[in-house]
């Protein structure tokens, strides 16, 4: 699955996300590229294609001002994917419609502050919880 893909030593993962109240965790970027991905298997290789290439230089996405500042995105028209480069593990956040994307982010991520979900994930990716605690903070305070 896309969470669980790796190249050259870093890992990309999703971040979860709990769905309804029935208290289900489940990845939220992987819903959303399942969805998207269903019936246009060729979206669904271009959108591998860019993660391989953001796996092997993350840097390659476009980083983000203001209230994103620490996100970084790339286009895969007219879609967008929003990740977080935390050591030397890439967190997927969202992919979503580029109309949608930038103003579902933010969401995500304060939904996922205190879900002791994102906290055995993330552990499970290597990723101490000061480390992404840091990186909640400081997205925090910029509104």
């Amino acid at each position: 699955m896309i969470s669980e893909f790796r190249k050259t030593g870093r890992a990309a993962r999703s971040i979860p996300r709990p769905l309804g109240r029935g208290g289900r965790a489940q990845f939220d970027f992987e819903r959303k590229f399942k969805k998207l991905t269903k019936k246009d298997g060729l979206l669904k290789e271009r959108i591998i294609r860019k993660l391989q290439e953001v796996l092997n230089n993350p840097d390659i996405g476009e980083p983000k001002r203001h209230a994103l500042r620490g996100l970084r995105s790339v286009h895969i028209d007219p879609f967008v994917v929003a990740y977080v480069i935390i050591k030397d593990t890439v967190l997927l956040i969202n992919l979503d419609h580029h109309n949608k994307v930038y103003e579902e982010t933010p969401k995500i991520i304060y939904a996922q502050m205190n879900d002791p979900r994102t906290v055995e994930a993330l552990a499970s990716a290597g990723i101490a919880r000061e480390e992404y605690a840091a990186f909640f903070k400081s997205f925090r305070k910029r509104k």
